[in-house]
């Protein structure tokens, strides 16, 4: 067999290994949106009994995986129940490192579930992004699982709060890439997740197949990142995302201030862009405002 046919052989074979992708999401009815909601905040333990955290040199290990999740949720439930964003944090941090981005999504009508994932937070040891790296996308689902399980049982926090069927994922940085992975990774991504954002991340990560699959996708990229080279990061998306994806580019901004700093002179755009797509995505809102925020970012972007 020659080469060339023998490596269309593979490669259809190595496809054909791969599981199908998840049914694009159905259109949601309208809910209406909000803004300015009052917000509280709770952390939760949940424990997974399946799993366990492994050992390091400063840390014996665990049988099982404790992750604690932080909740930011509003606090009027009249406009309830609202669509969940599980958010996903970078290295070495954790959720509290963006209290003010979350709290500002959460005050726009969303349940906003942030786990504290083991190692790569730095808790209990670590951080490491190199040991237990795959286990984060476990630690996310079962976050997931067990936020919808305390609302649904009533839980005094949020329970009744939280719709099951309007979920997204976020992520920023290594988040960025665990929040990719739940949405559109083969092995990795969550049926129930109807949509996707990233904040600061080469979505190029070696040994993981992309899946387009109907979901939407919103990915910002930083032209002064000093971690991720934005030209190849904007290249990549170009090459590889399936509609509907949109990347808007932030120019003369780093890493974190973005989504971290609200002094930071891009922190506004993001929060609006990001809660306008939620709501064109999770609430059946107009399109119209998302796609405003996007060319406002794009015409102004000389300027920032």
């Amino acid at each position: 067999m020659a080469l060339a046919a023998m490596a269309v052989v593979l490669a259809l074979g190595a496809a054909g290994c791969l599981p199908a992708a998840p049914p694009a999401p159905a259109p949601v009815a309208a809910t209406g949106t909000v803004r300015g909601l009052p917000v509280s905040t709770h952390q939760y333990v949940f424990t997974d009994t399946s799993r366990g955290i492994p050992a390091l040199d400063d840390f014996p290990g665990s049988p099982d995986r404790p992750i604690p999740v932080t909740v930011w949720y509003p606090s009027d439930r009249a406009h309830g129940p609202y669509p969940l964003v599980m958010f996903a944090h970078g290295f070495g941090v954790d959720p509290s490192f963006y209290a003010e981005l979350l709290s500002r999504i959460a005050s726009a009508g969303y349940v906003v579930a942030a786990p504290t994932y083991p190692i790569l937070s730095g808790w209990p040891a670590g951080p490491s992004d190199q040991i237990g790296w795959n286990d984060v996308f476990d630690d996310t689902h079962f976050a997931t699982s067990s936020v919808l399980f305390a609302s649904a049982v009533g839980d005094p926090y949020i329970g009744g709060l939280v719709d099951g069927d309007r979920i997204a994922v976020a992520g920023h940085s290594d988040g960025a890439l665990v929040a990719f992975g739940d949405g559109f990774e083969a092995w990795r991504n969550d049926p129930r997740v109807r949509a996707v954002i990233s904040y600061a991340a080469l979505l190029r990560e070696p040994g993981t197949t992309y899946q387009p699959n109907g979901r939407a996708f919103l990915h910002f990229a930083s032209d002064q990142d000093e971690y991720n080279d934005f030209g190849t990061t904007v290249e990549w998306d170009h090459e590889n995302l399936a509609q509907p994806s949109w990347t808007v580019a932030l120019w003369n901004a780093a890493h974190a201030p973005p989504y971290t700093d609200p002094a930071d002179p891009h922190f506004d755009l993001v929060v609006r862009t990001t809660v306008d797509f939620l709501d064109a995505e999770l609430k059946g809102g107009s399109s119209v405002w998302f796609g405003l925020d996007v060319m406002f970012a794009a015409d102004l972007a000389a300027f920032v």
